[in-house]
């Protein structure tokens, strides 16, 4: 066999190394052989940074100019490089050269359809599946394009037929499942659609896209696939770093009740939350089950428990532990690990839970006596500890400067959130540059809001692979053509509110190259944005300051995303207009501002907090929060409380129901909001497509995505379509008024 069969043999089995050493042989006596450069090439797309394939193709092109396959190579290197027109041009020639090679067909629809040229694209998906009706690509990317049109049953058809010939150990197989899961979401098939995108992982298990997909997918579920393997993958899921474990608690919540003790237990609960007592007494086997199940740990120790029946079985269990601590120290020791992961669970709620004054005089107590104890601790110290930070976090205790000191294995990570993180934040608070001091009345209390709250606390978020600045605006707004989007390589980007930084992770996994300035009142929330912006590696230029501030900016930006600020405004258009000025020609602006339609229930909490006069504290959300839970919410409430809401943690709740300054709009006032400040509306987005295919059947003119009195009366027929916060696109067209 000669170098250049070898390397060819050696490319077409994946050996990269071994195909470059033959085919540099080959190009050692025959410089210009295009057949080896084509191998090179190849090597140099799988290995290394595309732009060195495409040089190796153009010298292999050079050489055979009517070759199929390296034109194919071509087309498929400037689709890495997102060149799509480039790519789809290429595709088509090695299609002309070659009629029967179906793959470039399905290639170059591949190309069309994220070009949005439907048209093009379905011509030649039916061009490749003609010549080859099973191919598994041409199905799967013209199931995608049957999605982008807004019809998930034509999809997922196409999909299955994909995975019927796709069978296990073909490559294609994860991709197709990953894609008919999200069709059958679509179409309402939860269930079937968490078992396909299980499977998608468990086969392609370092496919990070298909962990995040299944992850986004199961947000808010109350459902899961009651299998042992899909209960492995949940568990998986809350080890990864780029899910929000938030996404996760309602499935993990359903899966731990699929053992029938365990879900009778919290429904009696939640039916009779005042005789909690009783009932644990009755159900102790299942309720010690509970508490010992590895998945509920893995959430007690993640993310925030969005169930009232779950919170009031953990209440009386810290205060049972607490009276053990008391009477009967000595065995406190075996419920170490129960205590270290309530204890986390505290600090994520930020100490939400209610706790009686009696416990509080206990926690006093326990505080005095570990005080009293050997520098070093005593034995068993770790759990009275852990229970001292199960009420209170340890940073606020005269414990804290001693427990920075000692080695105590078993409270690593306790002490990490609760100690050394908190003091990293203050550190690198104290290097944050400061625009100017703040002046407007409602700004300086919006901050101290923030100050005492930073929100949202998180751990994880959910990351993604970003795309070019064009690209990513127009998967957020489908209809919006090419040349209404900046075109730049390096967007500048400013996040006018970015609060503890989970929008800013959110705007570098949306767009690539982003240069990133992150704006906020509050240098709690700041610091806590720093923190995890190193964390997780992502370079930010952060700024403390009052939108009303920036003017002094000099720098103007291709994006400006403010989500959820603008509304808590003393007077929302003079914000607007600061964030318009800032935008360069024909700048985008995304904005969250509250809908008046989609937050009714949170109005009518309002009014009944306002009616039972809490207080704007820790103590009066405590207080209503409890109420709410042991006397029923409201049929007007329901929303509130639901695990969807932002109701499970102090600084959600306290933003949700508590907040200092709020507005909030119907779409025709945010029409006039966006005019007075020089801006044109270009589109809203939907939270699910299955919302925004309704829309476009009944509205069908070409506008109708940009027409605020049509949306605004399909709001009124459908109030929950937007959920409580409009997601809307605007550019600057003109001076503000």
């Amino acid at each position: 066999m000669s170098d250049l069969q070898r390397a060819v043999a050696l490319v077409n089995g994946g050996q990269w190394r071994q195909a470059q050493i033959h085919a540099q042989r080959v190009l050692a006596v025959t410089p210009k052989d295009s057949s080896a450069l084509n191998v090179l090439g190849t090597v140099a797309m799988n290995t290394g940074p595309v732009d060195d394939a495409l040089v190796w193709f153009e010298r292999a092109a050079a050489g055979q100019p009517r070759n199929p396959f390296i034109q194919f190579n071509l087309g498929e290197a400037h689709r890495r490089l997102h060149a799509y027109p480039t790519a789809a041009k290429f595709f088509q020639r090695a299609a002309v050269l070659k009629p029967d090679f179906a793959e470039a067909h399905a290639a170059a629809g591949d190309a069309f359809r994220i070009m949005r040229q439907g048209v093009h694209a379905e011509r030649s998906y039916q061009a490749a599946l003609r010549l080859s009706p099973t191919l598994p690509g041409a199905l799967s990317g013209y199931g995608l394009l049957a999605l982008q049109n807004g019809d998930p049953s034509l999809a997922a058809s196409r999909f299955e037929t994909g995975c019927v010939n796709a069978p296990v150990g073909h490559p294609m197989r994860p991709v197709l499942l990953a894609n008919l899961g999200v069709a059958l979401l679509q179409i309402g098939q939860g269930l079937q659609a968490f078992d396909v995108l299980a499977q998608a992982v468990d086969i392609a298990p370092g496919d990070d896209e298909h962990w995040r997909r299944l992850a986004g997918a199961l947000r808010h579920t109350r459902v899961a696939p009651a299998t042992p393997a899909f209960r492995d993958v949940l568990c998986r899921l809350f080890e990864r770093t780029d899910v929000n474990p938030r996404n996760l608690a309602t499935a993990a919540l359903a899966v731990i009740r699929q053992d029938a003790e365990i879900d009778d237990l919290l429904n009696a609960v939640a039916a009779e939350p005042r005789a909690l007592t009783r009932t644990l007494e009755e159900k102790s086997d299942a309720a010690s089950r509970f508490v010992q199940d590895p998945l509920f740990r893995s959430l007690l120790a993640s993310a925030p428990i969005p169930n009232a029946a779950v919170e009031l079985l953990l209440v009386q269990l810290r205060a049972d532990l607490l009276a053990i601590a008391n009477d009967e120290p000595a065995s406190l020791e075996e419920e170490l690990g129960l205590i270290v992961a309530i204890a986390r669970q505290a600090f994520l709620n930020e100490y939400v839970y209610f706790a009686s004054a009696e416990e509080q005089s206990r926690v006093d107590s326990l505080i005095a006596q570990l005080e009293h104890e050997d520098p070093e601790f005593g034995a068993g110290a770790a759990a009275r500890i852990a229970l001292v930070a199960a009420y209170r976090p340890l940073a606020s205790t005269p414990l804290s400067s001693r427990l920075q000191a000692v080695d105590l294995p078993a409270l690593a990570d306790l002490l990490r959130e609760q100690l050394t993180e908190p003091a990293e934040e203050a550190r690198l608070r104290s290097t944050l540059p400061l625009l100017k001091p703040m002046v407007d009345s409602i700004s300086i209390a919006v901050q101290q809001q923030y100050e005492e709250n930073p929100y949202p606390r998180w751990t994880r978020c959910g990351l993604g692979a970003p795309l070019p600045f064009r690209e990513a605006v127009q998967a957020a707004l489908p209809e919006l053509a090419t040349r209404e989007i900046p075109e730049t390589d390096a967007p500048q980007v400013l996040v006018a509110g970015c609060g503890t930084g989970l929008e800013t992770l959110r705007v570098t996994s949306t767009y690539r190259n982003a240069s990133i300035l992150a704006v906020d009142l509050s240098g709690a929330s700041l610091g806590y944005a720093m923190r995890k912006s190193r964390e997780y590696g992502i370079e930010v230029e952060h700024l403390q300051a009052d939108i009303l501030d920036l003017t002094a900016l000099s720098q103007r930006f291709d994006l400006i995303d403010s989500f959820g600020v603008i509304h808590h405004m003393a007077e929302p258009v003079r914000g607007l207009k600061v964030l318009s000025g800032l935008l360069k020609p024909q700048g985008l602006i995304f904005l969250g501002l509250y809908s008046e339609i989609g937050r009714r229930a949170v109005v009518e909490a309002r009014r009944h907090i306002a009616h039972g006069q809490y207080a704007n504290s820790a103590e009066g959300i405590r207080a209503l929060r409890r109420e709410l839970m042991l006397a029923g919410a409201p049929a007007q409430l329901q929303s509130v409380v639901s695990p969807a809401s932002d109701f499970w943690t102090l600084s959600d709740c306290r933003d949700l129901l508590f907040h200092v300054e709020e507005h909030r709009f119907t779409l025709p006032q945010i029409g006039e909001l966006l005019d007075s400040a020089g801006l044109e509306f270009l589109g809203v987005q939907f939270g699910h497509q299955a919302d925004r295919t309704r829309y476009r059947a009944e509205n069908r003119s070409s506008d109708s995505m940009r027409d605020l009195r049509r949306l605004h009366l399909h709001e009124m027929k459908h109030p929950e379509i937007f959920g409580d916060t409009y997601r809307l696109w605007a550019r600057r067209t003109k001076a503000p008024k």
